[in-house]
């Protein structure tokens, strides 16, 4: 069986589809998995609740049973929460570390068996919140500093078996995404959808002698 299978969970908003296009036009075949169908810019969907782990063990596995390991998983689900710490129930604080972390954590523990007989990438969409937790932003940026941490351990224990796994920081708004529309800000300062999915592309095509673990990208005018 070839392996050219790549998994996107968090298939929706700006950049799921549009990674599913690069990996298309890249030779592979694109299996979306999120709670709500984008449209078709998937080869095939499969409808799962990221946040509980039953469904994405449910979901993952019907993907390998009908298609074999996959050559590249990218976790791309996020929950975005902007709240005082006041105001975040401990109901709001669980429900984004279900989506932005435990997903994750459910997603790769049903999946790396498989990839390990094969070897593949794994690529983790991280934010702004997985290096700076800022004011209003205690759920997420929890959520997403452990998703970070997760990244760096997977790794260290398995990048010596041929699985590289990587940690994107989009430090930045997403043109045509959810938050851009959210605080109004031009495209001129977001990042473009497309060339955002070129740099996963890229992470996936580096050689085992010179794999990159982490990387930050931001539009040219973003402050740091």
């Amino acid at each position: 069986m070839k392996n050219n299978l790549a998994i996107i969970a968090g298939a929706g908003g700006a950049l799921g589809p549009t990674l599913a296009h690069a990996l298309d036009q890249a030779g592979y075949d694109t299996v979306g998995v999120a709670r709500n169908n984008p449209g078709d810019a998937f080869k095939e969907f499969v409808q799962a609740d990221l946040s509980a782990p039953q469904d994405v063990e449910s979901a993952f596995s019907s993907i390998l049973s009908r298609h074999g390991a996959p050559a590249v998983l990218i976790y791309n689900a996020h929950k975005f929460l902007i709240e005082t710490f006041e105001d975040t129930s401990i109901e709001q604080f669980e429900a984004v570390w279900r989506t932005d972390t435990l997903g994750a954590f459910a997603a790769v523990k049903t999946v790396l068996p498989a990839m390990l007989e094969r070897g593949g990438t794994i690529l983790f969409s991280g934010a702004t919140a997985s290096t700076r937790g800022s004011a209003k932003f205690a759920a997420f940026a929890s959520a997403k500093f452990a998703l970070r941490g997760l990244a760096q351990s997977l790794a260290r224990e398995y990048g010596p078996k041929g699985i590289h796994v990587a940690h994107v920081i989009i430090d930045g708004l997403i043109d045509g995404g959810h938050a851009q529309q959210l605080f109004s800000v031009p495209a001129v300062d977001c990042i473009p959808a497309d060339a955002l999915a070129r740099q996963y592309l890229d992470l996936i095509r580096q050689p085992s002698g010179a794999w990159t673990h982490e990387i930050d990208i931001r539009p040219s005018g973003g402050k740091f």
